[in-house]
């Protein structure tokens, strides 16, 4: 859909061109890509970036509904707002005003369109593929769930087999009904067939034993596709499903261990500097204001310390603008719920909600304390008693914690233990899964958060 939108991106500019400047088809060419070259990269780079923000890519909306076509004018407005203030800075950048107008409206209306007719098709569509769910460890629901619902998957669950020849078959819940039991492993030749499925789903491969690990590769070398659900739940949900995992696992991937991509760290490093160089420039006004608000509607200190626990478990200086009242732990540490906490001023769950509080600690990102990009600093009384009693959560210290994070835009604030194990499925995956590109999509999903769930 990417592709799609930047050749309508493209295609409009043309088309807008033609219609302001009444030029010929081969002199709007040359124009685009010789003339304005930099513009056109602009306007390409900054319409895609919008469309991800206004979850445009989000295959699961129904862009049928006209809430979803306001997203598709609310993209293009930005991206048009963004592209104008560019070539305002730089004016041999400039395509014109009017043509800005005839471009934004021209690329609204094809770009809703192009989306009401995929989600037609989507909805309507039949799974080319069947699939087989092989049941060799007791299957979270939440993985059911991912790989029933997700319109991503080219195949459709329809019947599940247990392993080995007297396994008790464990009953899984997908779309408000049972996958029907269709036999065991060493009875799947003679089901897929029956069935019309060229596709195994093993919830667990790890978990196979030899005998039916060499029943299911004798099978795919007869052209039956094999996929271990693990992968495939970590591809589609963007975690890890903590409950099938093992020690073998983590021992096996390169990432969870001291840092062996010394090339990709110093890269990241110099993003976080020059971003959180130009957020502190950009967010000066937002300071004096958040400043002036808490000494106006609270008593004490405008900013708020404490120690949090870094990088290896190194405990370094968090700072923060104060959003809770003076007496917020007069009886200990507590765990806060977000915007949400009583604890909170009223100017305080402002500050939370639109993301001012946290300005701050840019200065410790630029310390080298923090990344822009990390799972959320913890404090130390809460990290000793979260290690006893979730598995693997001492991983996450792996990388630095960060400002925002893949846990923090993809799952609410977690203000208990069940919601910290869910946050640390999403941690754990950025630390095996880091890279330049997915720290630039946490980046900007943190927009996305920021604009549509100011409750995460």
């Amino acid at each position: 859909m990417a592709v799609v939108d930047g050749l309508l991106i493209i295609a409009a500019l043309v088309v807008s061109l033609l219609a302001v400047r009444y030029s010929r088809g081969t002199a709007v060419i040359v124009e685009l890509f010789n003339d304005w070259t930099g513009a056109t990269v602009i306007a390409l780079t900054m319409h895609l970036a919008s469309f991800y923000v206004f979850e445009l890519y989000n295959l699961r909306l129904d862009f049928r509904r006209g809430v979803n076509i306001l997203r598709c004018a609310g993209a293009v407005l930005t991206a048009s707002l963004v592209v104008a203030f560019a070539s305002f800075v730089a004016p041999h950048w400039s395509f014109g005003r009017l043509l800005f107008v005839v471009h934004a409206a021209l690329l609204a209306a094809t770009t809703a369109s192009v989306r009401i007719l995929y989600t037609r098709r989507l909805r309507h569509r039949e799974p080319p593929e069947k699939a087989l769910l092989v049941v060799s460890t007791p299957v979270p629901e939440a993985m059911l769930t991912e790989l029933g619902d997700n319109p991503e998957l080219p195949f459709a669950l329809i019947g599940e087999m247990s392993v080995g020849t007297s396994a008790q078959r464990i009953t899984s819940v997908l779309r408000g009904s049972s996958l029907p039991p269709v036999g065991t492993v060493h009875a799947s030749a003679q089901m897929l067939r029956e069935k019309g499925a060229r596709h195994l789903v093993v919830s667990n491969i790890d978990a196979l034993s030899l005998e039916d690990t060499r029943e299911l590769l004798r099978l795919k070398g007869e052209g039956i596709e094999a996929h271990d659900g693990v992968d495939l739940f970590q591809t589609l949900s963007g975690r890890l499903p903590l409950e099938l995992l093992n020690d073998k696992y983590f021992l096996r991937i390169p990432a969870f261990t001291r840092d062996t991509r010394p090339v990709l760290s110093n890269l990241l490093r110099i993003l976080d500097l020059a971003a959180s160089l130009s957020l502190l420039c950009l967010s000066l006004p937002l300071w004096v204001f958040a400043m002036l608000g808490i000494k106006l509607t609270m008593p004490g200190p405008v900013f708020y310390t404490q120690e949090r626990v870094g990088k290896d478990e190194v405990p370094y200086r968090l700072t923060k603008f104060r959003s809770m009242r003076l007496d917020a732990e007069k009886n200990g540490p507590q765990w806060s719920s977000g915007s949400g906490d009583p604890r909170v001023t009223p100017f305080g769950r402002f500050l939370r909600r639109s993301r001012i509080d946290e300005l701050p600690q840019l200065w410790s990102v630029l310390r080298g304390e923090m990344s822009l990009v990390g799972p959320r600093p913890e404090r130390a009384v809460f990290v000793a008693e979260l290690k006893e009693k979730i598995p693997y959560y001492g991983l996450r210290f792996q990388v630095k914690p960060g400002l925002t994070g893949w846990a923090q835009v993809n799952y609410r604030y977690g203000a208990s233990v069940d919601e910290t194990r869910m946050k640390l499925s999403y941690d754990l995956y950025y630390v095996q899964e880091r890279s330049v590109v997915l720290y630039l999509v946490v980046l900007l999903k943190t927009v996305q958060t920021v604009l549509f769930k100011p409750g995460s």
